[in-house]
């Protein structure tokens, strides 16, 4: 918005500077050709005066018998009409003019007395009028090209920049609040198509989680079911090795062979077992130093609106400046994934986001009324695949808390649940230790 206004502000400035300059141009043209005038009516008037006292011939005579002299003479400073006006015609009286374009000047005779008045006619000055006609212009031409600028700005560039840090978003954010509808020339079919794109990378997200999720089940299926039979060969082996087993031709060398198997395949179920506990949502994380109230302002303006279709009161709370120097878009996505429990296990009267600055670190807690988990269940919530009592008709994988889990940890910091019995509500706090991440 600054911008604008200094780019608005020197735009102005500059068509100023044109104008006066124009108009100095004309004003210098208009005293350059005002001085010529003077010259030439000067010179004229002369002349009609010397030769009216020497010969005694009449001033109208005169002139009439020399404008096409004078005119050849004086070129464009040469008067269009010359009048004389006789005193003996005027009854005593003679003509004053008030006019810029008229000069009047006396005519005398040979023996000094005053005989008339020539009157010298000018058209108007052709300067003034260009000047006029070109402020005119200038005029014109700068309301249309301000209203131009007015309407580029209004209906393009303030779109664009509220749209401009949307893929960005898009894409480091996953899922978030969807463009509005526009019937914009510009924008609208941006803005539809931007919309169209969040609902497929919404949705092939959604797949990719229940895929990472049956993926981790599989995992964790064969890890476990691997582990039995290897303790059986290594039972086996060791019989072996003992004697226990010596009438079934069983040598030392097929035991160690046996053993070496066995390692083998343990060794397999502990990279499976760690491969299981791996965080879901792995990412590479971006640590920087942001303003907290970025992320408040972050997690506000991606679900108010959400929340308001839903009708939940929703609040986000935020009473510090300080620093932070961690990944804002990870602690978000923790974040919105507790909000989208807060929005599907509560009960809809209140979602409340307050971001807190602690002595060693920064606090995020999240609480919503209603849907309180049994106070046995809290110490299960982080778990994979674990789902709550009351999950039992809601859609899920039971493995949202714990990307919320492993992300927060990635990040250096710890996150807790608990039962607000005085307020019936649930909250989530994460922790973020300064300095946890570099």
């Amino acid at each position: 918005m600054k911008r604008m206004s200094a780019f608005f502000l020197l735009f102005t400035a500059v068509f100023a500077a044109a104008v006066l300059c124009f108009d100095l141009a004309c004003a210098k043209v208009s005293a350059s050709r005002t001085k010529g005038r003077n010259i030439a009516v000067n010179r004229i008037n002369t002349e009609l005066s010397q030769e009216a006292a020497e010969t005694g011939a009449s001033p109208a005579d005169i002139i009439a018998a020399h404008t096409d002299e004078w005119s050849r003479r004086y070129g464009s400073n040469m008067p269009e009409e010359i009048l004389f006006v006789s005193i003996e015609n005027g009854e005593g009286s003679f003509i004053t003019t008030a006019d810029k374009n008229c000069a009047v000047c006396r005519v005398y005779g040979s023996d000094g007395r005053l005989m008339g008045i020539a009157e010298y006619v000018y058209s108007n000055d052709s300067a003034k009028l260009i000047m006029v006609v070109g402020n005119i212009f200038f005029g014109a031409a700068f309301l249309l090209t301000a209203g131009a600028f007015i309407y580029i700005w209004a209906a393009i560039l303030v779109p664009f920049r509220k749209l401009s840090d949307y893929p960005e978003r898009l894409a480091r954010l996953r899922d978030i609040q969807k463009l509005p509808e526009s019937r914009s020339r510009f924008f609208g079919k941006y803005i539809w198509g931007m919309n169209m794109l969040s609902d497929v990378l919404a949705s092939e997200s959604r797949k990719i989680h229940i895929l990472e999720g049956e993926r981790q089940k599989l995992v964790s299926t064969i890890a476990h079911g691997v582990k039995t039979p290897i303790a059986n060969i290594k039972l086996y082996t060791e019989a072996v090795r003992e004697g226990l087993y010596t009438d079934g031709g069983m040598t030392e060398d097929i035991a160690c062979n046996i053993d070496r198997n066995a390692e083998k395949v343990e060794k397999l179920a502990a990279e499976l077992l760690a491969s299981s506990d791996a965080s879901l949502d792995g990412f590479d994380m971006e640590i920087s130093r942001f303003p907290v109230k970025e992320l408040a302002e972050l997690i506000h303006s991606e679900y108010k609106d959400r929340m308001a279709i839903k009708r939940i009161p929703f609040t986000v709370k935020c009473d510090t400046d300080s620093v932070m120097e961690s990944d804002k878009y990870a602690l978000y996505r923790s974040v919105s994934q507790i909000l989208e429990n807060a929005v599907k296990y509560g009960d809809g009267s209140g979602i409340t986001v307050e971001i807190i600055r602690q002595d060693e670190g920064f606090g995020i807690s999240v609480k919503d009324k209603g849907g309180l988990l049994p106070e046995n269940e809290i110490p299960y919530v982080f778990r994979s695949y674990w789902r709550g009592s009351n999950a039992a008709n809601a859609e899920g994988s039971g493995i949202g808390l714990y990307s919320v889990h492993e992300t927060v940890r990635a990040l250096g910091g710890s996150v807790l649940a608990r039962r607000l019995e005085d307020t019936n509500e649930m909250e989530f706090f994460i922790f973020i230790e300064d300095g946890a991440v570099s």
